[in-house]
């Protein structure tokens, strides 16, 4: 079985032609893009005592009437975030 399989081997790459064994190596050559840097996250965890003064700062800034968006933005958190807090409050 082993020969059979040598042969087919062999077969395949002589069908190739000399243009596509060269598109093949120059495809295989070509230098990708660079891409983009991604901005470095933040810790994924706070501490209780973080949670407990976001969670203060959150409800006092929406008593005083601050709209849910530019209060996120002030504390550096996200508005789903930021209505969780709320919400457990």
């Amino acid at each position: 079985m082993a020969k059979k399989a040598r042969k087919k081997v062999a077969a395949k790459s002589a069908t190739r032609s000399k243009k596509t064994k060269k598109v093949i190596a120059v495809k295989s050559v070509k230098a990708r893009k660079p891409t983009a840097k991604k901005a470095p996250r933040k810790a994924a965890r706070r501490s209780t005592a973080d949670v407990a003064k976001l969670r203060k700062a959150v409800i006092a800034g929406l008593r005083t009437g601050k709209s849910a968006e530019v209060l996120a933005k002030q504390l550096g958190i996200s508005r789903p975030y930021l209505y969780r807090l709320k919400s457990n409050g």
